[in-house]
């Protein structure tokens, strides 16, 4: 019989999480919310709770994965986890994405599990699936749980009439959720979950990427969250980092050969001071032009905070740029470089004759050159169309 708590209705739900973690403490399993449906979860400690929760869930599509508490966790428990897994892992978790790897480290924290959690975990191939659901209260859970917790989807029946909401019959009701065979069973109970859909799960081999089982994410959606992006900062985005920009996007097309649409590293650029939808400025679309580039259409573009959360690499012009950018986002002061590096900043040659636009580019040139030297192919992943 399952202990169902009422989230919705607890005076102190503080209490529901300490409850959660005694109770995978003590080889229980806990169904917990997702963003996108209920889940259960289990110790990894514990043998007989990563067996019952295999009965409870089923082999499924999605099998049983592990639940790191960070992207950066994810190493921990697979060393090799690829530079292009991690980036992709830190832009969607915790989100609707689970992510199968292998792991032929012995080195891996599952290496330390038992050899039954091991074979429920493992794929014949040594592939292991790792997920961080969005949910807080999942990551209340993993916070205070001392251990590896695993992670599956129940696989209820529908009630009579109800077809399922998706082609996996993830559970959004914890009333359609199955009876365990044996053991404690802990619900926590958010009520219904807006159906939308199950995680996608992908498989990633090196630098090369396939959706597994079909989810929430769309191909086009990991291709555009898998890209490296780059973002450059100048002051008015009219004359810097438009042509940095220009610069730099032809400069990974000669190295990674291919078209703008199937290179999965995007430039972009913004100004601090932009006012938005102002034109590169003359000298800027003159001076390009000795590239074989042009910045007809460029429009500017006033930054935004989202551009630098989404941003891999931003870089700035300017010392000025990089110190408003930092003070106003602190968090993300770790990607924020000065494109000349300890050259000091690139010249403004706003408002002077064409000769400074030419000697901006000149240095815009031989700086981009070094940091595109520096892209890892490793960290891009080009995704299979095939499903």
């Amino acid at each position: 019989m399952a202990k169902v708590l009422d989230w919705r209705r607890s005076e102190d739900p503080a209490d529901f999480i300490h409850q959660a973690v005694q109770a995978l403490t003590e080889g229980a399993l806990v169904v917990v919310p997702s963003d996108t449906c209920y889940i259960a979860l289990a110790s990894g400690l514990q043998s007989q709770a990563v067996e019952a929760l295999w009965d409870f869930c089923g082999p499924g599509p999605t099998g049983l994965y592990l639940v790191p508490r960070s992207a950066e966790e994810s190493a921990d428990f697979i060393p090799s986890f690829s530079p292009g897994a991690l980036r992709l892992a830190r832009k969607v978790w915790p989100g609707p994405l689970i992510i199968q790897h292998g792991n032929g480290s012995p080195a891996s924290t599952i290496g330390c599990l038992s050899d039954s959690t091991r074979r429920r975990l493992q794929t014949e191939d040594h592939q292991v699936r790792l997920w961080q659901p969005g949910n807080e209260i999942v990551g209340y859970i993993s916070r205070l749980f001392s251990g590896p917790l695993v992670g599956g989807l129940p696989m209820g029946k529908q009630p009579e009439g109800k077809q399922p909401e998706s082609k996996q019959g993830v559970i959004t009701e914890v009333r359609q959720l199955p009876e365990p065979n044996e053991g404690e069973l802990v619900v926590i109970d958010t009520g219904s979950i807006v159906g939308i859909g199950a995680p996608t799960v992908v498989g990633i081999d090196g630098t090369v990427g396939r959706i597994l089982v079909p989810g929430v994410l769309v191909p086009e959606q990991l291709q555009a969250l898998s890209q490296l992006l780059v973002l450059l900062v100048c002051t008015g985005n009219t004359c810097r980092s438009p042509m940095a920009a220009a610069l730099m996007q032809k400069k990974i097309l000669e190295r990674f050969g291919g078209t703008a649409d199937s290179i999965p590293i995007a430039v972009t650029s913004a100004g601090v001071s932009a006012m938005g939808g102002d034109p590169a400025s003359s000298g800027a679309r003159q001076a390009i032009r000795n590239y074989g580039l042009n910045l007809e259409s460029h429009q500017s573009t006033p930054i935004q905070e989202y551009m630098v959360e989404q941003a891999d690499l931003v870089l700035v012009m300017g010392f000025r740029h990089r110190s408003i950018l930092c003070s106003q986002w602190p968090e993300y002061a770790d990607k924020v470089f000065m494109l000349a590096g300890d050259q000091g900043d690139i010249s403004d040659p706003f408002g002077g004759p064409i000769e400074v636009y030419e000697h901006c580019a000149k240095q815009i040139d031989r700086h981009t050159s070094t940091w595109v030297d520096r892209f890892d192919p490793s960290s891009v992943i080009r995704w299979e169309t095939r499903v």
